[in-house]
């Protein structure tokens, strides 16, 4: 879980009392490891013993007595030290899992704190708006004073919570998705969904949907937000994902497609053509034993061929 100095973030994962204790563990298993003296492995501390004999041999010529008796108890002492850490090594790694693996599972309870703390500030926005009628600016509810600027100044600090519990939203939605996930949602964003729930961004007026993409909240935006009731904070990754597809696709679908006549047409009749007999037709010859047959009485006249470059040249 990382640090942060969200306020409305922070009361969010205190409502989980379970991941602060997994945190403030891993948090006490990362100062066990930091504080751990600095020592050697068993491999250097042999080798530092081995250097020093042999220095010794070369400046006396005698080799150390104690050298076994040296060796033996640098690698015991270094296999001791070698074992503490690499134990709070895995110390730090494990109590990591388990609070990373707490966040995840318990997200659902931070997100749900978020969606009825966002709740309470469009509440308080939507009755301090009523106040304002017509005013959308600073200028404007000064001018105005009394009642209106009282209820300016109130929605102001509205809008800093209300811009926390958004910063909020993202930061668990994006710390429990994958890369692929955060991807679509970096994407999503900017084609301003993930921040109000049952209307088509096709139907959301252009300056609130500019709003919603950069994130510069204002005033005029959050009473907006306010009264048409339709802000919500996601309840996971997937709630996201079906309010995108819910507010981008067609509301109906024609699974067959337009409908097509195929009732059976009535053509009309089909008069066919004599055959037409020519001066150089000729009857089949198929016996060779018979005579031949007698030519066909010709009752039409072939139409000229197309002349070509053969008949001028």
């Amino acid at each position: 879980m990382r640090a942060t100095t969200n306020p409305e973030l922070t009361a969010a994962w205190a409502t989980v009392p379970d991941v602060a204790k997994a945190q403030e563990r891993h948090e006490a298993a990362v100062k066990l490891r930091r504080d751990f003296p600095r020592g050697k492995s068993p491999a250097e501390a042999l080798a530092d013993v081995q250097a020093e004999a042999v220095a010794t041999f070369a400046d006396t010529g005698k080799w150390p007595s104690t050298f076994a008796k040296d060796a033996a108890k640098a690698h015991a002492d270094a296999l001791v030290w070698e074992s503490e850490f690499l134990a709070l090594r895995r110390l730090e790694d494990v109590t990591k899992d388990a609070a990373e693996f707490l966040r995840d599972s318990l997200s659902a309870d931070v997100l749900e704190h978020l969606d009825g703390r966002l709740s309470e500030i469009l509440e308080a926005v939507k009755s301090a708006g009523e106040t304002l009628d017509d005013v959308t600016t600073a200028e404007q509810a000064i001018d105005e004073g009394g009642d209106v600027l009282d209820a300016w100044r109130r929605l102001t600090s509205l809008l800093k919570d209300y811009r926390n519990v958004r910063a909020a939203q993202w930061d668990v939605i994006n710390a429990v998705s994958g890369e692929d996930e955060r991807a679509r949602m970096r994407m999503w964003r900017t084609e301003g969904h993930g921040e109000i729930r049952g209307v088509r961004t096709a139907d959301v007026p252009s300056h609130i949907l500019d709003v919603i993409r950069s994130g510069a909240y204002d005033v005029e935006f959050l009473v907006w937000v306010a009264q048409s009731g339709t802000g919500y904070v996601p309840a996971s990754y997937g709630d996201l994902e079906a309010e995108v597809t819910a507010s981008t696709e067609p509301v109906a679908y024609d699974d067959h497609g337009p409908l097509v006549d195929l009732s059976p047409r009535v053509l009309p009749p089909l008069n066919p053509r004599p055959a037409q007999t020519y001066a150089h037709s000729r009857t089949p010859h198929l016996d060779a034993s018979q005579p031949s047959p007698e030519r066909p009485r010709a009752n039409a006249s072939a139409p000229d061929r197309d002349r070509s470059t053969t008949d001028y040249f």
